[in-house]
């Protein structure tokens, strides 16, 4: 496009000037940076936040984890008395059926 072709309205009446121009630029500017910072003070609060109850869970998980390894340890604990109770009790019977077989064979 030719230089001449492009209508000059610097000289109309009521069109800002170029330094006008420039002012209300910079001010559209100068209120999107203060909205931005807004919007960066509240994102850092909400990462903040984030931060905190993250560290709340992490420490409500491993507050949780020794309770299961406790409750583990416990468990184990009670199926080795089970067990053990379990033997007793088969031992218990394999000696009554003896005593029963032996009063059995001593009647006859």
């Amino acid at each position: 496009m030719d230089p001449y072709d492009i209508e000059d309205t610097s000289d109309w009446l009521g069109s800002p000037t170029e330094l006008q121009t420039l002012k209300h630029y910079a001010g559209m500017l100068e209120e999107d940076i203060e909205a931005l910072k807004l919007e960066l003070r509240a994102a850092k609060e909400n990462i903040t936040g984030l931060i905190t109850m993250n560290d709340e869970l992490s420490a409500d998980l491993q507050r949780k984890r020794t309770w299961i390894a406790n409750l583990e340890s416990e468990t184990t604990v009670q199926l080795t008395d089970i067990r053990r109770l379990n033997q007793i009790l088969h031992q218990r019977e394999v000696v009554i059926r003896e005593l029963e077989a032996l009063k059995l064979n001593h009647r006859r």
